[in-house]
């Protein structure tokens, strides 16, 4: 009678993990496209942060770049976890197809790579200021609401500096 109880429990467990499973399986099935554009994205600030070092006669080293790019697209992929997750647990009480809210998440951190990408460009060219695209927004959202502009304006040069200093060391 014991044998059968543990059997019984064991089987319940693999089914619960393998519907589980499956139901991410079709979350990241369905955002398939988000996590090719995640990978494109990474691949081009790959290619134009090489170029950028390249023009300032940095030396690059490949194991560092390779690992730091392997890094990025394993945090994007959680990213696009992170945000299925959030859409299936926030969106599905309220009648919210979960799948917008992740394209909302992963849009949101496509930006930041976009921003990036968009430096890289401004330095190849010799454009010295360029326009921050977080900067851009900020400006667009203040000009409609003013307290939330502010506040958003404030975190957002607070991150840019905070990534700014970061990444020049990383280089």
């Amino acid at each position: 009678m014991g044998d059968t109880n543990i059997i019984n429990q064991g089987m319940v467990r693999k089914g619960f993990a393998v519907s589980f499973l499956g139901e991410c399986q079709q979350l990241l099935y369905d955002m398939r496209w988000l996590i090719a554009l995640a990978a494109s994205l990474i691949l081009f600030d790959f290619w134009f942060g090489i170029r950028v070092s390249q023009y300032n006669h940095i030396p690059i080293r490949k194991s560092s770049a390779c690992r730091r790019t392997l890094n990025k697209f394993i945090d994007y992929l959680c990213y696009i976890i992170l945000a299925a997750l959030l859409g299936k647990v926030l969106g599905e009480p309220y009648g919210v197809d979960p799948i917008n809210i992740a394209v909302i998440v992963i849009l949101l951190c496509c930006g930041f790579e976009l921003d990036s990408i968009y430096s890289h460009i401004c330095e190849l060219h010799h454009i010295k200021k360029p326009i921050s695209l977080w900067r851009l927004l900020t400006s667009l959202i203040s000009f409609k609401f003013k307290s939330i502009g502010d506040n958003v304006k404030e975190l957002g040069d607070n991150l840019s500096d905070k990534y700014n200093n970061t990444n020049k060391n990383k280089i």
